[in-house]
């Protein structure tokens, strides 16, 4: 039997994400502290740090038929959030929002590297930014991300 090429693409999308470091030429050290699960949860736990990226599960966009195979477009929200106070919180959002829009950035005419074969590309949704405050202490920035992912029939 064939890998499970959504979990294959969902494990591609993390490591990718844990490659953001300024020793790979990002702004931030925010690979350093991906998590996956449910963005507020992940919020709750005692030792969650920050800058802090959560790669959440979210709706796809319907699939399309191939022959013989599906064409699915696999959803998830990538979150960024930063713990830098009320004030001036912009800077460090901006910041972590520009190292993950490079990071899972589609390349026109080409599969980005990191994904695997069968991933035939990434597309991305407008990243919209919620500020601290309502109980939250974090910023955060949340950007749709969808893997267009073949899985071909039995």
């Amino acid at each position: 039997m064939d890998k499970n090429l959504i979990t294959e693409g969902r494990k591609a999308l993390v490591s990718r994400l844990e490659t953001i470091s300024p020793a790979n030429g990002f702004s931030t050290n925010a690979g350093s502290n991906v998590r996956t699960g449910w963005f507020n949860e992940v919020l709750k736990s005692a030792e969650v740090g920050f800058p802090l990226i959560v790669l959440q599960k979210a709706p796809g966009k319907p699939p399309t038929p191939g022959p013989h195979a599906v064409k699915l477009f696999n959803g998830f929200h990538v979150i960024g959030a930063v713990d830098v106070g009320v004030d001036n919180y912009d800077d460090a959002l901006e910041e972590l929002e520009r190292d993950l829009l490079l990071a899972v950035m589609p390349c026109e005419g080409a599969v980005p590297a990191w994904l695997p074969r069968g991933i035939t590309g990434i597309t991305l949704g407008g990243p919209t930014s919620f500020p601290p405050g309502n109980g939250e202490r974090a910023a955060s920035v949340i950007i749709p991300v969808y893997l267009h992912t073949i899985i071909k029939g039995i």
